[in-house]
């Protein structure tokens, strides 16, 4: 008995000082050679320990090691895929007996990894045996000594690892991309390397801190290249990500799952990304997305999808092909409303619509026209990618045009824009249209092709031109073409045609008929009461405006110009040439009543300057023609008497020419030959 109780006293004294005397007398060395030598036989690459060593027994068995350094495959741009300061594993005694090495907790502390693709597309994280190949089979039956194991390499499990202030990079040389985490602190944990792994850390990327929550089902299958269900939780101060779905490990890269991505600013995130928007405007802003994304090899597509771009909200599908010079975008997607003006260089053009489609507009903003005009018409976007889309639109807003729903089809290829509005609702009326922009050269080219048919041409016109004078629905076809980089030289090149027919309708701040109709009487009370000596006299003096029609006509025209007046038309007709901005109409027909009136004259698109001329027609072949001269938002309208008067049956000069002694005596009082004065006055 005596034996038995010394025997135990010393079994517990050598149990007591076990954790103290082993580091002492173990040598360390043989087992860092040992790890060493397993990491090389497992992956084929060294591990070396610049630093002490230290191994401690009490309360675990942990090992620890300082400047430790991994080597990297052989074509990798760096020596080392990882580097760290320190490195802390925690073993499991049990699983040593047995020949298996199993971690229950990896700590590395400042680590630098690097990982890498290169340009065969071989990642530099995917590790061979150092043993020749018929020695596979031989690890292989190793494996289930590892089973109890988790993230590691075969005879080697860890089941929590943990990266303190960490550095990881990552360059594909296929493509030039390089990205850098820095700050990590991240825990990652699993059972086994078969069963689900979960980890959640932060770090911090470009000057943003992020943090990340990771869950991989089958962390082999996804090593080895297989599929396994991937959860991801990624939120930074641009942006939150989330993605559940199945993931197939490289080199066949696949996803397939739900995403859910929102961010405050479009061009925050493009900032912080790296890629900065440069073309002005106001949009841009919140973004969210949210539907079903599939990703193989170059090309990645949104399904199912619901999308939100600022005030944009749409359904639908997109795609996305990256595998040529530019990315090919194609879709189709149903829009509630699509408000460009937000996007728009242009940043005086209005984004605030007429109230309705149709319905009143706002008021003219002819004095920012200048400022409009000098502004750049960006099209560098054009060359980013190429674009195959289908649209269904609920309504679209450019500038001041309103247009209800839509069907629009839009493409770009090599940098030139096609927008196709197959179908188009606007201003009580229909239409369609063509819309190119040739962005491929130094000088954009613009193109509009459209036919509209029973519309409203008031909001119309005011939507074009800031303003409008007439009113009336009818059909107007379109087709002109111009080139520059501001929408002022745009309209200097302008050139195409165009044609108008409207009914029942208005054109605003002029009686016209009244005007005709009030002039021709003052010019057959002139003839009647003409006094040929004194009318002589203003005649050979120049005095034109003096005599008693050409002065009572300018009153009269006060009184049928603005305010409230109005001239009614049943029917308006008129087609017109456009050259270098400035539009020409030979054909003006309109009928007030049983009035017709015919009109020719010019329009200057760059000054919004009118020389126009039209001829009333009274009957009886009476015409009083009217000069129309000014601004489009500020008209004159003058009867030309002068022309009247040597022009309308019975007219003064037949009356002067008659005048027997009236004339002599005029003749004699201003000393000029009366028919010579005639002639220069009116051209006879």
């Amino acid at each position: 008995m005596r034996k038995l109780l010394t025997g135990l006293a010393v079994l517990i004294v050598l149990v007591i000082a076990a954790p103290f005397v082993i580091p002492l007398v173990v040598p360390v060395e043989a087992y860092q050679g040992r790890l060493t030598a397993l990491v090389k036989q497992a992956t084929g690459r060294d591990l070396e320990v610049a630093g002490p060593v230290k191994l401690s027994v009490f309360p675990a068995l942990e090992l620890e090691a300082n400047d430790v350094s991994f080597a990297n495959a052989p074509d990798a741009s760096t020596p080392q895929m990882a580097k760290l300061k320190q490195l802390r594993v925690r073993l499991q005694l049990l699983p040593l007996l047995h020949g298996a090495v199993v971690v229950s907790r990896l700590v590395l502390v400042e680590p630098v990894i690097a990982f890498e693709v290169d340009k065969a597309g071989h990642p530099n994280w995917v590790f061979g045996p150092a043993a020749a190949p018929s020695a596979a089979p031989a690890a292989d039956k190793a494996e289930p000594a590892a089973a109890g194991g988790g993230l590691g390499i075969s005879g080697l499990a860890v089941r929590e690892t943990r990266l303190s202030d960490g550095k990881i990079s990552y360059i594909d040389q296929r493509t030039g991309k390089a990205e850098r985490l820095d700050g990590i602190n991240m825990t990652l944990s699993q059972r086994s390397l078969d069963s689900a792994l979960d980890g959640d850390g932060s770090a911090v990327w470009n000057g943003e801190s992020v943090t990340l929550a990771i869950s991989i089902d089958k962390p082999r299958a996804l090593l080895d290249g297989a599929e396994s269900q991937v959860g991801i939780k990624f939120a930074a101060a641009p942006i939150t990500l989330n993605f559940s779905g199945q993931v197939t490990g490289l080199p066949s890269v696949k996803l397939d799952g739900v995403i859910d991505l929102e961010t405050k600013s479009v061009r925050q995130l493009a900032k912080w990304a790296g890629s900065p928007i440069s073309s002005s405007g106001d949009g841009l802003g919140p973004l969210a997305i949210r539907g079903t994304v599939a990703m193989a090899g170059t090309k990645t597509s949104l399904s199912d999808a619901d999308l939100a771009l600022d005030a944009i909200k749409a359904k639908g599908s997109v795609s996305i092909d990256s595998a040529g010079a530019r990315p090919v975008v194609t879709g189709k997607l149903d829009v509630d409303k699509l408000d460009l003006n937000p996007y728009l260089s242009l940043k005086t053009a209005s984004t605030t619509p007429p109230s309705e489609a149709g319905g009143s507009a706002p008021a003219p903003l002819a004095a920012v026209q200048s400022d409009r005009s000098d502004m750049s018409i960006a099209v560098s976007p054009l060359t980013l990618a190429d674009v195959d889309f289908d649209l269904e639109v609920g309504g679209i807003v450019y500038r001041r045009f309103q247009i209800s729903a839509s069907t629009v089809g839009v493409r770009v290829k090599d940098g030139r824009l096609t927008v196709e509005l197959s179908r188009m609702a606007l201003y009580r009326g229909n239409g369609r249209g063509t819309v190119t922009v040739d962005g491929s050269s130094a000088v954009p080219i613009i193109g509009l092709n459209v036919t509209l048919t029973q519309v409203q041409i008031a909001p119309l016109a005011q939507a074009a031109i800031d303003g409008s004078r007439l009113t009336g629905a009818g059909d107007l076809d379109i087709a002109v073409t111009g080139r520059g980089t501001s929408e002022r030289d745009f309209i200097s090149t302008l050139n195409g045609r165009g044609s108008l027919s409207l009914a029942n309708g208005q054109i605003e701040g002029v009686d016209l008929p009244a005007l005709a109709q009030s002039a021709a009487k003052i010019e057959r009370d002139f003839i009647r009461t003409l006094n040929v000596a004194d009318t002589l006299k203003l005649l050979a003096h120049g005095q034109i405006s003096k005599i008693p029609p050409l002065a009572l006509v300018e009153n009269a025209a006060r009184s049928f110009v603005g305010g409230g007046n109005t001239s009614n038309f049943a029917a308006l007709t008129a087609t017109c040439a456009v050259t270098n901005g400035v539009l020409r109409n030979n054909d003006l027909r309109l009928r007030f009543g049983a009035v017709p009136m015919t009109g020719v004259g010019t329009v200057d698109l760059r000054t919004r300057v009118v020389d126009y001329r039209v001829s009333v027609q009274l009957g009886e072949g009476v015409a009083v023609p009217i000069q129309v001269n000014g601004t489009w938002d500020n008209l004159n309208y003058q009867p030309d008497m002068t022309a009247m008067l040597a022009q309308t049956p019975g007219n003064a000069l037949s009356v002067l020419k008659s005048g027997g002694s009236s004339v002599g005596q005029g003749l004699k009082d201003v000393g000029q030959d009366a028919i010579g004065v005639l002639k220069g006055i009116f051209g006879k």
